[in-house]
């Protein structure tokens, strides 16, 4: 195991172990949690604003292994997301640039509570800024999801740029984990 790895694991496995005896929590994805991923990237209710994916298991657990490796490098980080011990959504980290990471692929079952949407976030910036120690997160989110529009930008947000489809954000550390303390 490569020093890096071995960094990169030890981060993430004290991370995730400094969750236990909380309602909401991570653990890393592997591809026995495929079918549960593919239910929610194919829910019609779910999957309106997330980049398409082919209803196909096998090809769900290759993709899971393959990401193994991405993993491995600390380029990207995949997650379900757990209220009580039972799985109730996912959320990854990736994109790693020089001191920014992306996040999305932030999907939740239908009827959770909401608290569990706020907590998921300020998992996912804890882990990317204090765990791996990012200055910045960017992400982007098609212009047609409102909600997560509003989200981001009640959390402050920056819109750096757009397209037709997306706008583009921008948060820094200090902005992203002091919402996140609020809630």
């Amino acid at each position: 195991m490569s020093h890096e790895r071995h960094e990169n694991s030890a981060k993430t496995d004290r991370w995730i172990a400094g969750q236990s005896g909380h309602e909401v929590t991570f653990r890393l994805a592997r591809p026995a949690d495929a079918s549960f991923i593919l239910s929610l990237r194919t829910d019609s209710r779910l999957n309106e604003h997330l980049s398409s994916v082919d209803h196909d298991l096998e090809k769900q657990i290759t993709w899971l292994q393959d990401y193994r490796a991405r993993e491995d490098r600390g380029e990207e980080f995949y997650f379900v997301i757990s209220r009580n011990g039972e799985a109730v959504g996912t959320v990854r980290l990736y994109d790693v640039q020089a001191d920014s990471f992306c996040w999305g692929s932030w999907v939740i079952v239908p009827g959770t509570p909401p608290s569990v949407a706020l907590r998921s976030a300020a998992l996912i910036y804890d882990f990317g800024f204090n765990a791996l120690g990012f200055g910045f997160s960017h992400f982007d989110v098609r212009k047609g999801n409102g909600s997560v529009n509003r989200f981001h930008q009640r959390t402050g947000a920056i819109v750096i740029s757009e397209d037709s489809e997306n706008f583009y954000y921008k948060i820094d550390k200090a902005t992203a984990l002091n919402a996140t303390s609020k809630w």
